[in-house]
């Protein structure tokens, strides 16, 4: 009997610390909505004015990287850009984007994490739409680069990284963390995709500001047949799988692109206010905006638990 009530007992707390464990992105995603909300003075002519709450939401409709538009300020306050280089002193190549996910880490794609060409992702730029911009410009060094345990390039498989900053970002207006999405099944049939890269196929170089585009999600399945092919195949020998999500437009002209890689593909959440849901990070392709060829980006869901293990543990 004393057994059977130890048993349960330490299945209870089992349980518990399990429950505890998966909710814990969920309760920054809430902590860190409380930031849109900043404090203002009241104008003085009103009675007992003191400061109140002003929100500085920047959300707005995407009307419709390949066939998008610029996004706003304050618009995606998680955008980050990664520069490369081979150290502190020589000049970054700014080749990758990611998601800043807490105060002190950012969500890219494993591949961002090193440039063959330029060395080891070495800062971190947030708080811009434009690559040049200073005003609200957050720029901070790097202190560790962490890759999925499971990623083995060449393989696009298990494609997620983790950046940890030198030190903590100030929220603001212009710089909070996004949301990282933890349902399997996604309640949505498009997302937006963001970036800095090319913005057409035949583009040399990618693009001073921030894009946004609009990308219709597409079946595993429907995906499989565009990378059947060598000499894809030989990066994703198991084909599209349940930790990959594909997205894109069957007519073209939609896509990310070179540069857009490690950047966040995510939706609008209804509750908490005015936060986006981090849904797949941007991997990899085959064209940049041609008919039937959708992108295809590391699922977040099916990583949430490392991701917490790294940054919240």
């Amino acid at each position: 009997m004393q057994l059977a009530l130890l048993m349960n007992i330490l299945l209870l707390v089992f349980l518990k610390s399990i429950l505890s464990r998966c909710s814990i992105s969920k309760q920054k995603c809430d902590e860190y909505s409380k930031a849109v909300n900043v404090k203002q003075d009241s104008p003085l002519l009103l009675p007992n004015s003191g400061q109140q709450s002003v929100s500085e939401c920047g959300i707005v409709e995407v009307p419709l990287i390949v066939g998008g538009t610029k996004a706003q300020p304050k618009e995606f306050p998680h955008m980050a850009l990664i520069g490369f280089g081979e150290s502190e002193n020589s000049k970054l190549q700014w080749q990758c984007g990611g998601a800043l996910i807490s105060e002190q880490h950012i969500l890219t794609a494993a591949h961002c994490l090193y440039s063959r060409d330029n060395g080891p992702a070495r800062r971190v730029r947030l708080g811009i739409i434009n690559i040049n911009s200073k005003n609200t410009l957050q720029e901070i060094g790097i202190v560790s680069l962490i890759k999925h345990p499971k990623y083995e390039p060449p393989s696009k498989y298990n494609d997620v990284g983790i950046i940890k900053l030198s030190q903590m970002v100030q929220f603001n207006a212009y710089v909070r963390p996004a949301c990282l999405n933890s349902n399997e099944n996604i309640n949505a049939r498009k997302a937006i995709a963001i970036g800095y890269g090319k913005t057409s196929y035949d583009s040399v170089t990618g693009s001073d500001d921030l894009m946004k585009v609009l990308l219709t999600l597409v079946p595993n399945n429907d995906c499989q047949s565009t990378f059947s092919t060598q000499p894809e195949k030989r990066f994703i020998q198991d084909g599209i799988l349940n930790s990959m999500i594909c997205a894109g437009e069957e007519g073209g002209g939609k896509d990310t692109c070179q540069g857009d890689s490690g950047g966040p593909l995510q939706i609008v959440l209804e509750q908490p206010y005015c936060m986006y849901s981090v849904i797949g990070v941007t991997s990899f392709g085959k064209f940049c905006g041609f008919p039937n060829s959708p992108a295809v980006y590391s699922r977040v869901s099916r990583f949430v638990q490392w991701i917490e293990d790294v940054v919240w543990k």
